[in-house]
């Protein structure tokens, strides 16, 4: 028994086990944001792992081919954006503005906020594409010698406050418009927030893979670009 602990199949059975228990879960109170599957998942396998002695960087090798598959299920994000193709082409201009406003703000918000509260250099550098999927996010930390699972972590908190958040802010705003919702959580809250946005419907689902893709996109373009420069003018003086 010891020794499938230390085989891919004990970290793929208890990921499997405690997401497909989550989503009972999350059906069971209606969806409250405060059970979302991605948190309820996450605590059993926290739980678990100590008690059967496999270290985390353990788990992660076990696991490997759940994050192998990130890419591809990110790619099959565009089925529905494809479904919904003439209600984007419509808005284009808006969706291209929000994309480079709301990615620059996403990064140099954390950055700055990171910066002021004394992080290091590797720290600030780590935390950046926190706002990107984690496949992208992940090669994005490793071009400003970031650290890989710092960045993973902050990736998934951004989700998940985005998803907790999300619908509190649209409902105080009153924002009804499925395109304005479903962009706004794929911007913000990348691969979380659109799994969210698919519960407001097919539109916003399709409008959040939108905004996930570009500023995935965005930020991979700019981001290792504009870094040198952030970052000899934030710790110039280090």
């Amino acid at each position: 028994m010891s020794g499938l602990l230390h085989t891919p199949l004990f970290g793929l059975l208890l990921t499997l086990a405690s997401y497909r228990v989550a989503l009972l879960i999350y059906g069971k109170v209606n969806n409250l944001p405060l059970f979302h599957p991605f948190i309820v998942a996450a605590i059993p396998v926290i739980v678990v792992l100590p008690l059967a002695g496999v270290s985390y960087s353990e788990y992660r090798q076990q696991t490997e081919v759940l994050s192998f598959l990130l890419g591809p299920a990110t790619v099959a994000l565009a089925w529905p954006l494809y479904r919904q193709l003439h209600t984007v082409r419509s808005v284009w201009k808006p969706v291209i503005a929000t994309t480079v406003i709301g990615a620059a703000l996403a990064a140099g918000i954390s950055v700055g906020l990171a910066w002021w509260l004394g992080a290091p250099e590797q720290v600030v550098g780590s935390l950046a594409p926190k706002s990107i999927t984690t496949p992208i996010a992940v090669e994005v930390a490793k071009s400003t010698d970031g650290l890989v699972s710092l960045t993973a972590g902050a990736v998934a908190i951004t989700g998940i406050v985005g998803a907790l958040l999300g619908g509190l802010i649209f409902r105080l705003l009153r924002v009804h418009d499925d395109r304005i919702r479903g962009f706004a959580l794929g911007l913000v809250a990348h691969a979380i927030g659109t799994a969210r946005a698919f519960e407001y419907g097919e539109k916003a689902g399709a409008f959040a893979s939108l905004a996930l893709g570009l500023t995935g996109l965005l930020t991979a373009l700019a981001l290792p670009w504009l870094w040198p420069w952030v970052s000899q003018w934030l710790f110039a003086g280090g």
